[in-house]
């Protein structure tokens, strides 16, 4: 790991921990209380002006979590992607959906991945080519009984949702530049995530597919996306985010400025190893280095992690507005070095 030691604000833990070792946790859910609504007073940072933050997000996650449990295949799956699409379309991205299928533990399974960008002009068909930015999330929850996964990753569906919304509204020059993904299929079908042999489908195949396109026909890249920030479970309460102790050095030293002129640091912090999670592909296999922005599921306060626990009163419009504002802060930083 790439010990960062300008940023003090940071305490850098001595071991990282993994899915592996949290999955072994015998520990049973503690439950959060209500939901939080739009009273909590929020903390507004970001320079974007007119952007409600969290307000859509917040809303898009309830509408998520209450079509059920949405592992890959269900009908709630497919109901997610519907939402999610029409939702892009109405905010006038162009949206394609990338099919296919992988070999998992249970045979070959389909995953669909969601992809979109944003219009150019009146022409509902184009797009501009060659992204420059990466916003993605996992959209599909864990295959166990009745979890919804609220913040795992309704959260982050709803937080894409929210910046496909505004981002053009207060940044029209920034969202033509930017490829948002929607990634199927992070979940292990079962236990743990093995690289290569059971969950990170959708990531997986996303990667190959532009690393070979950018290499050869530049038909949909015409050259790497500069970077990448990918979300994932940053609606709890109580928040708790740790990004990998090992993400690319620019971008980690661009959330380190934002979390420190922000005073943010009881809230974002830094793991003490890596962690897997879609990221990884992105920037072993496309090449492009993306920041994994993720809920701290180490900490003994979200027990709920992969429980039926992480459902919508896990939720706050508090932690939404927060980690929207951060992710798209941080884009603004590293986009201007």
């Amino acid at each position: 790991m790439r010990k960062i030691t300008s940023f003090p604000i940071i305490s850098v833990l001595l071991c990282g921990f993994t899915y592996l070792a949290l999955n072994s946790c015998k520990e049973p859910a503690k439950l959060p209380p209500s939901a939080s609504t739009g009273s909590e007073d929020v903390k507004i940072f970001s320079s974007y002006k007119g952007w409600p933050f969290g307000k859509q997000a917040y809303k898009h996650t309830k509408a998520i979590v209450d079509l059920g449990p949405r592992p890959i295949e269900s009908e709630a799956h497919k109901q997610t992607q519907d939402y999610i699409s029409s939702k892009l379309a109405k905010y006038g991205w162009t949206v394609k959906k990338q099919v296919f299928q992988a070999n998992t533990p249970y045979g070959k399974r389909n995953f669909t991945n969601i992809i979109a960008r944003k219009k150019v002009g009146s022409d509902e068909h184009s797009a501009s080519n060659s992204p420059e930015i990466l916003l993605a999330a996992h959209y599909e929850s864990k295959m166990m009984d009745g979890f919804v996964g609220a913040d795992d990753a309704a959260s982050c569906v709803g937080a894409l949702l929210e910046i496909a919304e505004f981002l053009p509204k207060v940044d029209a020059t920034t969202a033509a530049r930017v490829e948002l993904v929607f990634f199927d299929g992070e979940e292990a079908l079962k236990r743990d995530i093995v690289p290569n042999k059971d969950g990170l489908y959708g990531s997986l195949y996303y990667s190959s597919y532009l690393n070979k396109d950018v290499t050869s026909t530049n038909s949909n890249y015409s050259k790497r996306p500069k970077f990448g920030i990918l979300l994932d479970m940053i609606g709890h309460r109580n928040l708790s985010v740790k990004i990998p102790g090992d993400s690319p050095y620019g971008l980690m030293k661009s959330y380190f400025k934002i979390v420190e002129e922000h005073r943010l640091d009881d809230q974002f912090g830094v793991a003490g190893g890596s962690i897997i999670d879609d990221h990884l592909f992105v920037n072993e296999i496309a090449k492009v280095p993306m920041i994994d922005i993720i809920g701290d599921f180490a900490s003994p306060s979200n027990r709920w992690w992969h429980t039926n626990g992480d459902n919508f009163s896990n939720i706050s419009q508090k932690s939404l507005t927060t980690s929207i504002q951060l992710a798209v802060e941080l884009m603004r930083d590293y986009d201007a070095k």
